[in-house]
């Protein structure tokens, strides 16, 4: 077995997202002769980790973190934790807005370089150092965001020598950062950490081929090969581990899953539910929605009061966040699954890869880009732009069409072969033959 040292701020059972990629690729890599050693945080109040390979590093405290725990506490203690959770995620908006700025806000990107994880820097760097030495480790993953994981890895390189795969689950580009979070100071600092990372990396992972693309393009010095693209996918073996009853025709159930954060809104679907029903597409008690997560607020707005000004009160239902189990649980058990990628078009949610391994059906509202690409390649849903209310209000009647049509789901729609392409074991394998290749 082959030595790998695995460095992912996010691990179970952390519930954060990134944490799936990670995890899944440690799981399927000594299948393929990889032994992974993983540095990630600790699990958090009352979790507990049961791989033993899992080494845990704290981080040091970070201003903006430690200001937000406080109020949190506060607002915990007042009854008010949820719409506390709501204001920290900045509307969209304002996340570029170009107005004169004050002190303070001029300094609050110097708290964003890269990210508010940086003071998981210097004690990752020291366990990772740590680890090579010990067990001789030859290779190297290191996966964000958060991006600090990849200084963890430049600095690793630069003192140890190892052979280094740089997985980005997203672009880590300027263009992407929001100009809330950034001043010239930060754009001279991050742009030289974003150039140093690509040209020490000997192998970049992006996980769509609009991200690949564009990468490329940002650097055209470097080889176009130091970078491909390793999508993500489903784990079979999550799916399978799920008890689960296959949903009764009707009501049709449409869920969404996870954070309605920089731009995503469920208004626009909102909007196109209440004109079938206007039009009489749709039954009153024909279908329910459910939002599940983080969803009490969307852009600075209250989800309920949208749903109670349109009238949608019977059919819409908030629900909190739920364990990873139990959100495979209600993908499975839901007919239509919607995906939201406004402004978003280099990057796929999860959630959209756990709806093809549960072999539901996709509405996607967003900008036409990767999430669409890959519903054209699979037939496996719709997808309209954000923007055009007629698209969307055609694209759900559609959805509806086909959850009428009854079609009937096998009991472990995962194992369809059309989507073996995200079945995380093959692409676990490939990343196996990179590695090999290095």
């Amino acid at each position: 077995m082959k030595r790998l040292l695995l460095v992912s701020y996010h691990y179970p059972p952390s519930p954060a997202v990134g944490a799936v990629r990670s995890s899944t690729f440690a799981a399927y890599l000594p299948a393929h002769g990889w032994d992974p050693i993983v540095v990630a945080t600790p699990p958090g109040t009352g979790a507990t980790r049961a791989a033993a390979a899992v080494h845990e590093v704290g981080e040091w405290p970070h201003p903006l973190k430690s200001y937000e725990r406080f109020r949190a506490r506060r607002a915990a203690r007042h009854g008010s934790a949820d719409d506390y959770s709501a204001k920290l995620i900045v509307p969209f908006d304002q996340c570029h807005a170009s107005q004169r700025r004050s002190l303070k806000q001029w300094l609050l990107p110097l708290f964003w370089l890269p990210d508010r994880e940086i003071g998981w820097l210097g004690p990752a760097l020291l366990r990772g150092v740590r680890l090579i030495r010990r067990h001789g480790i030859t290779h190297l993953l290191t996966t964000g965001p958060p991006f600090t994981c990849h200084l963890v890895g430049l600095l690793l390189k630069r003192m140890t020598g190892v052979r280094w795969v740089a997985d980005f689950r997203d672009p880590w580009s300027l263009a992407h950062k929001f100009p809330i979070f950034r001043n010239g100071v930060t754009d001279a600092v991050e742009s030289r950490w974003i150039r140093a990372v690509m040209r020490a990396a000997d192998l970049v992972l992006c996980v769509t081929p609009a991200m690949t693309d564009e990468a490329r393009k940002d650097h055209p010095d470097l080889p176009p090969e130091r970078f491909a693209t390793l999508t993500s996918g489903f784990d079979p073996a999550e799916f399978a581990a799920v008890t689960w009853q296959s949903p009764a025709p009707l009501p049709i159930i449409v869920s969404y899953f996870g954070t309605f954060y920089y731009g995503r809104t469920p208004e626009p679907f909102l909007r196109a539910v209440k004109a079938l029903l206007d039009e009489g597409a749709l039954a009153a008690g024909e279908m329910v929605v459910r939002f599940v997560g983080q969803v009490s607020h969307a852009d600075g707005r209250s989800v309920a009061d949208m749903v109670r000004t349109m009238g949608l009160n019977s059919l819409v239902s908030l629900h909190p966040p739920v364990s990873r189990a139990e959100a495979l649980k209600r993908t499975l058990e839901s007919h239509i699954v919607l995906v939201l990628d406004e402004r978003h078009p280099v990057q796929i949610p999860l959630k959209l890869y756990d709806a093809l391994g549960a072999g539901v059906t996709v509405l996607n509202i967003g900008s036409q880009g990767a999430v669409a690409d890959v519903l054209a390649r699979t037939g496996a849903g719709i997808a309209v732009h954000y923007q055009r209310d007629g698209e969307i209000r055609d694209g759900l009647r559609e959805c509806l069409r086909r959850a009428r049509g009854g079609r009937n789901r096998s009991d472990q729609p995962w194992t369809d072969p059309r989507m073996d392409d995200f079945d995380f074991r093959r692409l676990t394998g490939r990343l196996a033959g990179h590695l090999n290749e290095l």
